[in-house]
This record gives C-alpha cells, structure tokens and sequence, in this order.
C-alpha cells in the first residue's frame, strides 16, 4: 500500500478528468434509490463519491472502503469539504478486501449486507481477486445490484502496459466472469474509451439471486 500512498498525492489530478463519463455510467447502473447502503470498494481518494452519495441521500448511506491510508486521507478531505447535506451519508474505513466481514459492516451500518457493490478499477489490481469478488459478493444483499467497471486488454500495447506499471494491475484479467457466472440479469457493455486507459473500459452489472431488496 505505500506506492498507493504516495500515489493518492497526484491520483486525483492526473486521473480523474479520465473516468468522469464512466463513474456516471456506473452510478446510473447502480439504480440507486434513498434508503439504499452502497459499498464502494475500493473508494481510492473518493472520486465517486459525488454520484453515488446524493442519488441515496438523506435516508440512505456509502460506505467508502480502501486499504490505503493516503488514499482514505483525500477522501476524508473530500468528505469534509462537502456539503453536509449531499455528503451526510458518506462513511469511510481503511480495510483490506480479504478483511471485510458481516460483523465489520455490522459495526459500521448497523447492518450486516448492503444493497449495492460498486467496483471501480479494483479487481485488476487487488492481489487474489476471484476470493475478493466472492468476499464481496457475500456481504450484498439478495436481490442487490453489482457494478463492475475496469479495463481489459488481451495483449496490452506501451499503453497498457503503463496502467498496470502504475496502478499495479494486471489487465489482462476477465474480472466479468466471476459476477457473469452467479449473476441474474447480467450485462456487460463497452464504455468510451481513450488510449490512455491502456485498454477498453467496460460495464458489467448484474443482481444477486432472491428477494429483492430495497
């Protein structure tokens, strides 16, 4: 996590102009409603935040989760900087995927599932991924919403290579397949792309078998 850290000092300047089209692609997937609990992992310095946050406000609420201290510390400074109203739902904690547990978001949400998981640019970079999708999977809710926003590429070009320089990713992974595997209503499309993100955006988004939740 330190190279995170010391990457969250520029992340925001040098990145965020990239994916403002596609965090919007990825909130309006969501089909959030105001009385939804969001898990957005990994959260990085908060970038989604202002998509997600106010589609759930005031009843609602997103938990923010990183493994990374100095990006946790933007995000906070994001939060603080909000207004209380949009961003009054917005909670952060610093976690390891792998760490994450019913009991944790118990102490956290006062519930043990959520109803919505947002994975934005994480599975190509967190170490043993397929054990961090089902982790993730198992704290959603029957009948919640996944959204799975990254980038492929089979045989990444300078570009890609880059990306996974950077960011410490492999973007060769298929990190669709797991959610396309136990998913009801599953769909993936491609998202506009430029040459910077190293290979093509895309948007996969399914519901968890059962009840629906609310």
């Amino acid at each position: 996590m330190a190279w995170y850290d010391w990457f969250a000092n520029f992340y925001d300047r040098s990145l965020e102009p990239l994916y403002r089209e596609q965090r919007r692609a990825a909130a309006d997937a969501l089909d959030l409603g105001p009385s939804q609990a969001i898990l957005d992992l990994p959260c990085g310095t908060g970038q989604s935040f202002a998509e997600l946050a106010t589609r759930v406000a005031p009843s609602g609420v997103l938990l923010g989760v990183d493994a990374s201290a100095g990006m946790l510390a933007r995000a906070r400074a994001k939060i603080d900087r909000a207004s209380e109203l949009e961003w009054a739902a917005v909670r952060v904690i610093q976690s390891d995927v792998h760490a994450l547990s019913p009991a944790l978001l118990e102490q956290t949400l006062a519930r043990t599932d959520v109803d919505r998981l947002h994975v934005f640019l994480g599975l190509t970079a967190i170490p043993n991924w397929e054990q961090a999708f089902d982790r993730l999977w198992g704290l959603l809710a029957p009948g919640g919403r996944c959204v799975i926003v990254d980038v492929y590429a089979e045989r990444p070009n300078f570009q890609g290579r880059m990306v996974n320089l950077v960011a410490s990713a492999d973007i060769r992974r298929k990190v669709w397949e797991p959610l396309e595997r136990v998913a009801e209503a599953y769909e993936k499309r491609d998202l506009p792309t430029r040459p910077e993100h190293g290979g093509q955006l895309f948007l996969a988004t399914g519901r968890k078998p059962g009840q629906q939740g609310s």
